[in-house]
Formats: structure tokens, C-alpha cells, sequence
């Protein structure tokens, strides 16, 4: 696809020794047309999704939860992989774009090895690798800082699941606005050694409401720089805001060519409970 050549000029364009980028002065920044609304962030809520590629031949899932305004938690689980990756990561509602997070793997046990952390201010990502598997077997940058070109800011390697979280505070929901996108870097080598790249520029736009297995849902349309010559959709829960479904035909790792994310349910749970059911998912993936 047109996309993979793209990130991997980007990452070309990017990398310098150490895996640290010059700055380029200030990104531009399009938070204005955010407004924070405490109202719509349902705290203690657990949302699973199931999360395959486009061609349905590969399936995972996804929890996100959301244990207060501020944290939200990632658990990825894909058949095939031992054990589960899960992010923990604070969000900046000043600039609708993760304050910092840490990536951790996760055992059947409950047992966790943390693998990366990461940052943003308000004018680059800096990230730290403290697990070299990250880069599956190249050499890649313990750490790195990448300019950010726009805000708000969202890692597409994590499906997307922060612009959802955004987006529910989008001032002016049947409208349009720039994002900055940050990916897996899809070719790690000595010319491009860190672990995520910057993809450039995407825009989300309104296109219609739908109803959506049932569902009526807000349907929006990204496109640019950062999907090449495709088009991804997210489809919103009108009432709630969160991810009904998405479909980003790019690749969002060199395992997976793209990413679908479906609904499965929504329920709220105590942050004491919200171990053992990482555990759960984890142990209901079939084994390797």
C-alpha cells in the first residue's frame, strides 16, 4: 500500500543519530476547536472491542478503561502472542493528546515487564525503550524525541483509541479538524532507528449520522498526509461518544496490514477489579 513507502520516507526524513530530532519550532494547533466537557468522560467504565484486520483473518481484542477523568488504560491481546501489551497513560485536556504513558507487557499471571515510556509537551514526544524486543530484533534508539507537526496528537499504533477519548469534546462535532498522527515505524534500522515515526498530518471530518448495527452513531472520515491515498472511519456512539467501530485501512505495525476495532460491550468496574480482568482476557486468548 502507498502508505508503507510513506511512513518509511518519513522516518528517513526524522532520524538522526541517538534517535533525536532537532526542533523545529512550535506545531500548529487546532485545541481551540476542543472544549473540554468533564460531562462526557464516563469514569470506571471498561469498553471492549474486538480488533482484527480488515480481511477478518486475524482477530484480537481490545479493553480500554477508564478509571477516572484524567488515566485511561490500553490492553491489546492478540491470538498467537504470548500474554497481553497494555499501555497506562494520563491524558492533557489542555491539548487533547496523552500527557505520558508507560507500555508494559502482561502474563497470564498478572505478572508485568514495562517495556517503554513516553511523553509529550507541548512541542515534541520524547520516548524512553527499556525492552530492545520492541524492535523485533533490529537495533533501534533507547531513546528518541520526535517534533510534533500538529495538535492535537495521536498514535495511530494504539487504533486510534485517544482521538476517540478527544473527539468527545469536539466543540463543534459536524465539523472538521487537522491532527498530528504518530506510528510504529513499519522499517527500524540504522537510518531510522526509533521505535515511532511521524506520519504527518491527518483531518477528521463529519460525513454523516448512521445507524451502525443498531446503533446511532456520529460517522467521521479521515484522510491525508498521514493515510496516504486512503481514508479511514470511526464511527462514534451519538449519545456516549465512545468507538462504535473504526476501519484504517494503513498498517498500524508490520503484523498488522490494517485495523478494524468492534464493539463488544461497555461496563463499568472498580479499579480493583480491572486486574483480574486483564487477566481473563488474556487467558482467553488461545494459546501459542
Amino acid at each position: 500500500m502507498r502508505m508503507r513507502g510513506a511512513v518509511t520516507l518519513v522516518a528517513l526524513g526524522l532520524a538522526l543519530t541517538g534517535g533525536t530530532v532537532d526542533a523545529q519550532g512550535k506545531p500548529a494547533s487546532s485545541t481551540k476547536q476542543f472544549k473540554y466537557k468533564s460531562g462526557r468522560i464516563e469514569q470506571g467504565i471498561l469498553y471492549s472491542y474486538v480488533r482484527s484486520d480488515l480481511a477478518g483473518t486475524k482477530t484480537g481484542s481490545v479493553l480500554v478503561y477508564v478509571p477516572d477523568r484524567k488515566r485511561v488504560e490500553i490492553l491489546r491481546v492478540t491470538p498467537g502472542v504470548e500474554g497481553g501489551q497494555l499501555l497506562t497513560g494520563e491524558m492533557n485536556w489542555d491539548t487533547y493528546t496523552l500527557r505520558q504513558f508507560e507500555l508494559w507487557s502482561e502474563g497470564k499471571d498478572g505478572g508485568r515487564k514495562r517495556l517503554a515510556t513516553g511523553s509529550f509537551s507541548g512541542e515534541a514526544m520524547s520516548m524512553s525503550v527499556e525492552d530492545p524486543a520492541l524492535y523485533r530484533g533490529a537495533p533501534g534508539a533507547t531513546t528518541f524525541t520526535i517534533p510534533l507537526v500538529q495538535l492535537p496528537a495521536h498514535i495511530y499504533s494504539l487504533d486510534f483509541v485517544t482521538l476517540g477519548l478527544a473527539l468527545r469534546h469536539f466543540a463543534d462535532p459536524l465539523g472538521s479538524v487537522e491532527i498530528g498522527v504518530l506510528s510504529e515505524n513499519l522499517k527500524v534500522g540504522p537510518d531510522s532507528p526509533n521505535v515511532l515515526v511521524s506520519a504527518g498530518k491527518a483531518t477528521v471530518a463529519y460525513v454523516e449520522e448512521v445507524n451502525r448495527d443498531g446503533i446511532t452513531c456520529m460517522k467521521y472520515r479521515i484522510t491525508g498526509p498521514a493515510l496516504g491515498a486512503e481514508e479511514g472511519l470511526l464511527w462514534l456512539h451519538k449519545e456516549k461518544g465512545y468507538i462504535q467501530d473504526a476501519e484504517i485501512p494503513v498498517p498500524s505495525s508490520p503484523d498488522w496490514p490494517d485495523v478494524k476495532l468492534t464493539f463488544r460491550s461497555a461496563e463499568k468496574i472498580s479499579e480493583g477489579d480491572w486486574p483480574l480482568r486483564r487477566i481473563s482476557e488474556i487467558s482467553a486468548s488461545p494459546a501459542k
